[in-house]
């Protein structure tokens, strides 16, 4: 496997990997013997035997699959697309492109592996309610005599024919008030987008460290939540650097990510399409403008290219330069541009807050400062004592969950996590919602919708210490189904009361229950 040279940012050789402990719950905060050596660094064991690592995945870990038709209610909903990951058909397809990706350091006409086949896979993959682009055209359409239109497509990416089409633009409201911009391309275009992701997803997860978990095979929220707790139960963590990129996507230098890609995939077929990507006008109102920086957020391809970039910028930096200067452990944690940097000393996150600033900045990129903070996170604050400590631990959300210190009843410290607040609030006021709107259909078809809706919601949230959270969200979606069916009709309100409607089969609805045990 290739690795990143000096001429590219973060060039040294270490990798982030840790020992499976997850079993080890509720011991004493910081009680974990370390090993030996000045820096209780965990090694990588990319290029040793592979034990003792951390689970990556549901099999792995312990974790139950997720329900079929489960929504998962995830922060994901408000601002990516789906990853771009491939199934077990695409998957076989590309093992070729993976045992190169493993041998070869860099690797050149990899776009033969979009041919027609990988494009009509991509056509499947996609949502078919999704919202047309700027032709018009929607999934049906496009589906209308598709083994032509392929094989057109197919032979305009052969001869370098294709162009990108121009990108329409749409704001969807964030619960600060702002509004996201997501660009929506057409459905031709978008094909060839997640035929693109499919294949640099190949060659560059076979860089990616381990550290980073946004829309990677095998990868997930819960696995990033896993690899920080453990990493943080392991060692005596006591400080905590939460940071949160500022229009991540509008800020990708694109001089810096055709270097990144060229590093590894020397394939100009694939760039010039890259560069076409980029270059495609945003339409907005009618008037379509150009910018010189940014990738389009809500496209298929856009996921893989943003770990690309931070992959290089982030990552790499932190494991193989940054962290073999630090007095204690250091952790990075990353899913997609949400990370979390975990310290055992003071000196190395406050050095780690300050480099990261020149570090991003360096790249075009930058953080929110009302959103980034140095947290003392200090489990021994809660030792000892009578009353309530002088100063308490602080607190951090990562992923929707509220991270925390608390005592439990055997007297150890052990971080708990939670639904955070604005997940919670945006589920009830999603449910309640659709209950208003859809008050006047069949109970039962009504039951079930909303009982699919908490089962998506206990399946992400699902972990200790979040059952009294979810209690309360399951409450306050039964008040608010209530409150819709007594407004059908005035017998209705008369009809529906607690006392009757507990002893309605159709009103039951399913209970918080602990779904991701081992993360």
């Amino acid at each position: 496997m290739a690795t990143a040279p000096e001429t590219l940012p973060g060039s040294e050789s270490v990798a982030c990997r840790e020992t499976d402990r997850w079993r080890n719950w509720g011991r004493p905060w910081g009680s974990h013997a370390m090993s030996s050596g000045s820096k209780a660094r965990m090694t990588s064991d990319r290029h040793g035997p592979k034990v003792g690592r951390s689970a990556r995945s549901t099999g792995e870990a312990g974790q139950c699959p997720p329900r079929e038709g489960a929504e998962q209610d995830s922060l994901l909903d408000e601002g990516y697309t789906a990853a771009p990951e491939a199934d077990k058909t695409v998957s076989t397809k590309l093992a070729g492109l993976v045992a190169r990706a493993r041998k070869e350091a860099q690797l050149t006409n990899v776009v033969q592996y979009v041919d027609e086949e990988l494009l009509r896979l991509a056509f499947r993959s996609l949502r078919k309610q999704a919202a047309p682009g700027v032709d018009g055209q929607s999934y049906e359409d496009y589906a209308t005599n598709l083994d032509q239109k392929l094989k057109d497509l197919h032979a305009q990416l052969k001869s370098g024919r294709y162009q990108a089409p121009v990108i329409r633009r749409v704001y969807v409201p964030k619960a600060n008030g702002k509004r996201r911009p997501i660009s929506i391309s057409t459905i031709e275009d978008r094909v060839v987008q997640k035929a693109v992701a499919w294949v640099l997803s190949a060659v560059f997860d076979q860089d990616f460290l381990d550290c980073s978990h946004g829309f990677r095979p095998s990868h997930s929220p819960h696995t990033a939540l896993h690899r920080l707790r453990e990493g943080m139960r392991q060692h005596r963590v006591q400080y905590v650097v939460e940071a949160d990129l500022a229009d991540y996507f509008g800020s990708v230098n694109w001089e810096w990510l055709r270097k990144f890609v060229k590093h590894r995939v020397n394939d100009g077929g694939l760039l010039r399409l890259l560069n076409k990507w980029l270059k495609a006008g945003v339409m907005e109102n009618g008037v379509v403008t150009y910018t010189n920086d940014g990738v389009p957020q809500g496209g298929p391809a856009s996921p893989v290219l943003s770990n690309i970039y931070l992959h290089y910028v982030l990552d790499l930096w932190f494991e193989r330069r940054f962290r073999k200067t630090c007095q204690g452990y250091a952790g990075l944690t990353r899913f997609a541009d949400d990370f979390v940097a975990v310290f055992e000393n003071r000196e190395d996150a406050e050095r780690f807050r300050q480099e990261m600033d020149e570090r991003l900045t360096a790249f075009g990129l930058g953080v929110v400062p009302e959103k980034t903070a140095l947290l003392h996170f200090d489990g021994s604050l809660l030792q000892g004592g009578t009353g309530r400590p002088v100063e308490k631990p602080g607190t951090f959300t990562f992923l929707g969950f509220t991270h925390s210190l608390t005592k439990t009843r055997r007297g150890t410290i052990t971080i708990a996590r939670t639904p955070c607040v604005k997940a919670r609030e945006r589920f009830v006021r999603k449910a309640t919602t659709w209950a208003k709107a859809n008050r006047h259909q069949p109970v039962r078809e009504q039951q079930a919708h909303l009982t699919k809706m908490l089962n998506g919601h206990y399946q992400y949230f699902g972990l200790y210490f979040c059952w009294q959270a979810l209690n309360g969200v399951w409450w306050r979606v039964r008040k608010a189904w209530r409150r819709a069916l007594r407004r059908r009709s005035q017998k209705a309100k008369r009809r529906c009361d607690w006392a009757t409607l507990e002893k309605q089969a159709w009103f039951q609805l399913p209970k918080p229950r602990l779904t991701q045990a081992w993360v």
